[in-house]
């Protein structure tokens, strides 16, 4: 069971959530959320309030009418907001995104009916997945997404995969229409979904190139102390402690100086870790941020209620912290693809071409090269900027936009690729190393007795073969699948 309180989620719990971990709210949040609410209905009656009083995009100098005392605009403005087109995303995703949503909610500045909330909590718990789709959301709210939940809510919609709709609140009064969308739940999700697989996957790809390293009897003076001491980052400098603790003692290096797929991994990895360290500091933030529009703040009891319009729900930041993780990831590949290159070269290994089990011929791993070409073609192609990207939108009244949810969207893709280029470069370095005869116990570090463990569970045969279920085998490997 995962408390939501509105002031710290961490993301690991975000990911058991979506993974299928219930949910609470916290009595504080319950009482903030009430505040919240009772501050922003006295603030209404005093001035206009964005999306409560007048329409939204566009229409926001249109005054609602009260009419006939029925409330009916916030229905009309979840029906009319809740398309989307493309894919369904996968389950988990969209449950990744309630627990966001619900954890910003619970931070208390959207004034935002609490009973709406503890509705939110009944369909995370139920399993009742609403079905979100790939295209809506541009980087300022994903207003689809969270519509479509507003709909599964009223039982309007069909769940994922079908199945018996459910009613999980009776109406949505136009006060918690625009409060319960107006946020990027769904692309901070997607974000951080992928970020928390990067950080076992990238920890995983350097034990892996230690793996290399020593099938190619690398220099291990490239990672000592003194060249740590003179890095030009601290992560560079951790990461070179880190090779150097994994890789001493090896053996005698073949080489003075390396190539630079060998020689340059503490830059390689260290730049990659900075920049998901930091991408990770954001999210932590934004999933308690509560940074509403209309943003309802100070209290009603003491008098300093009000609410402030902005545009903190553009996600510029994101999309850039997310930009700058994938050129870190992009300017690897090519190390990535070359170390994969030499452990098939002779030269390096003092094994058969293409690690074949003899010299008559034979391709041996010659294809996965192509393959691991192929993942990395998809990467170098979703480091293309998305926050270089703008658009106008409605009739001007929004003249640009962060697309950080295509930015988090191809850090998921990527997160993919990046997983079969790690697991190629594993069939090939557990294959030379086996072939060369060395075992796990004559290494001092744990860690890469354990990857050398999991290579050793690959298959052993060298012939010529359909190497598919290697590559599958060891992409669940690096994911660390079971």
């Amino acid at each position: 069971m995962i408390e939501i309180d509105g002031r710290n989620l961490a993301l690991p719990d975000i990911v058991a959530v979506a993974d299928g971990a219930s949910v609470s709210l916290a009595a504080g949040a319950l009482a903030r959320m009430a505040a919240s609410q009772e501050s922003a209905v006295a603030t209404s009656m005093k001035r206009p309030v964005y999306g409560r009083s007048t329409g939204v995009g566009a229409n926001r100098t249109v005054e609602l009418s009260k009419g006939d005392g029925t409330d009916t605009h916030g229905l009309q403005l979840l029906r009319s907001h809740a398309v989307d087109a493309g894919r369904p995303l996968e389950r988990r995703t969209v449950r990744a995104m309630l627990a966001v949503r619900l954890s910003q909610l619970a931070a208390g500045a959207s004034g935002i009916n609490p009973a709406i909330a503890v509705a939110l909590v009944e369909l995370i718990n139920s399993d009742v997945v609403p079905e979100v789709r790939e295209f809506g959301g541009i980087g300022t709210a994903d207003l689809q997404a969270l519509s479509g939940t507003a709909l599964t809510m009223l039982g309007e919609r069909e769940p994922l995969g079908g199945g018996r709709a459910r009613t999980f609140v009776e109406g949505w009064a136009t006060a918690d229409a625009l409060p319960f969308i107006s946020s990027s739940a769904l692309t901070i999700a997607q974000a951080v979904l992928a970020h928390e697989e990067l950080s076992k996957l990238l920890d995983t790809a350097a034990s892996v190139a230690g793996l290399s390293f020593i099938a190619m009897s690398g220099n291990v003076e490239a990672f000592s102390p003194a060249v740590a001491a003179a890095a030009d980052t601290p992560a560079v400098a951790a990461a070179a402690n880190d090779f150097h603790g994994l890789v001493e003692g090896s053996g005698q290096p073949a080489r003075i100086q390396d190539p630079y797929c060998l020689r340059t991994l503490p830059q390689i990895f260290g730049s990659q870790i900075e920049e998901l360290n930091a991408l990770g500091t954001l999210l932590r933030r934004l999933v308690t941020a509560g940074n509403e529009n209309p943003l309802v703040h100070g209290s009603l009891s003491e008098g300093s209620n009000d609410v402030a319009h902005h545009g903190l729900f553009q996600m510029t930041n994101l999309a850039r912290r997310v930009d700058s993780l994938h050129l870190a990831i992009g300017a690897a590949c090519a190390t990535h693809l070359r170390r994969i290159d030499l452990l098939c070269d002779p030269n390096y290994t003092g094994l058969h071409p293409f690690l074949a089990r003899d010299g008559a011929g034979q391709s041996g791993v010659m294809m996965l090269e192509y393959v691991a070409a192929a993942a990395v073609g998809r990467i170098r192609a979703n480091t293309q900027p998305a926050s270089l990207q703008t658009v106008v939108l409605s009739l001007g009244a929004e003249e640009d936009a962060s697309f950080a949810s295509v930015a988090a969207a191809q850090l998921q893709s990527t997160v993919q690729a990046l997983a079969t280029v790690t697991a190629v470069e594993l069939v090939c370095a557990a294959r030379a190393l086996r072939l060369q005869g060395r075992r796990p116990e004559e290494f001092a570090s744990h860690r890469l007795r354990s990857m050398m463990t999991a290579g050793y569970g690959l298959p052993a045969d060298a012939a010529d073969r359909d190497l598919r279920g290697d590559v599958e085998q060891a992409t669940r490997m690096v994911l660390l699948e079971h």
